[in-house]
């Protein structure tokens, strides 16, 4: 015998898996196994793959087999990761196919059918570390994890959505441009109060993590013209939220969401250490602008501690 992974594929019978393991030499005899199996009621084999060690004996095998012992592995998704890295993820990790996972991602009948009222189930599928049996359905995968937020969303006072006005759609929204602009923990609820606070008086939120999502640059750099891009997602042109959430927010920046600090900050500009400058007004956040980013000398000074 030797040791290796076993595979049990849907519709496979005790005899078609018992000449397989002979094929693959981990076991000698077929009748043997077949009424070891049936024997000692491990005849009811369950799909999926295994690991089998040598010098198992053909009950251990059969136990194994009957009681689902497959092979599983954790898996990790970062907050702020999107459907389509979730996808790329879940592939490279041999969890299941990156194009079934978008096509359940986006299948209507799908989403709606486990409570996602959504055009797909980006921000509906929660960021965590997970163990998932290799080859899993997709369909399994996304209800999981949308179980999971169903779950902190419990644990979070989610009453407080009526109060900002929000629903759930749009708290998932605007939690998912919390999670992308906040780079430092502490700032979430310092760029939650600039996007509730420009939304109140109807300004357009200048997301530039919407405009990376509609152009799905998602590891590249914003460029000027690409602030031009024709997309509703494009928070730059168009007023109010995007049309979905651009990631999947984690329980942090939904809570930040939640509970904005009071400030009257309208703007937010990079320090390019991952710490932000806010400001109150235009003047002031142009003359950040071009301190930090333009690295123009304007007698900028910033003493901003929050």
């Amino acid at each position: 015998m030797q040791d290796g992974i076993f595979q049990i594929n849907k519709g496979d019978t005790l005899t078609k898996v018992t000449h397989k393991l002979k094929k693959f030499n981990f076991i000698t005899n077929v009748n043997f196994f077949v009424i070891t199996s049936i024997v000692f009621n491990r005849d009811n084999i369950k799909i999926g793959k295994y690991r089998i060690s040598n010098g198992m004996s053909s009950l251990e095998i059969a136990k194994k087999l009957s009681r689902g012992e497959i092979v599983t592995k954790k898996i990790t998704i970062p907050e702020g990761f999107n459907i389509y890295q979730i996808a790329e993820r879940m592939e490279a990790e041999e969890i299941t196919s990156s194009k079934k996972f978008l096509n359940y991602c986006f299948d209507s009948n799908f989403i709606n059918s486990i409570g996602i009222s959504a055009s797909s189930a980006e921000g509906y599928i929660f960021p965590d570390t997970y163990i998932f049996p290799l080859n899993s359905n997709a369909r399994d995968i996304i209800i999981i994890m949308h179980n999971r937020l169903k779950k902190i969303l419990k644990s979070i006072v989610t009453s407080k959505m009526n109060k900002l006005g929000l629903n759930l759609h749009q708290l998932l929204t605007l939690s998912s441009l919390v999670e992308k602009e906040a780079k430092i923990a502490s700032e979430r609820k310092y760029i939650s109060a600039v996007f509730h606070n420009r939304l109140k008086r109807g300004v357009k939120l200048d997301s530039c993590a919407t405009i990376l999502y509609a152009t799905k640059k998602f590891k590249g750099k914003l460029r000027y013209r690409d602030l031009r891009y024709n997309s509703p997602y494009n928070t730059y042109q168009n007023k109010g939220l995007p049309p979905t959430p651009i990631c999947s927010p984690g329980r942090e920046s939904i809570y930040a969401t939640l509970n904005p600090v009071m400030a009257n900050y309208l703007y937010f500009v990079s320090r390019n250490d991952g710490s932000h400058y806010f400001s109150k007004n235009l003047k002031e956040h142009n003359r950040a602008v071009d301190y930090y980013q333009k690295d123009i000398k304007n007698g900028f000074i910033d003493r901003q501690k929050l």
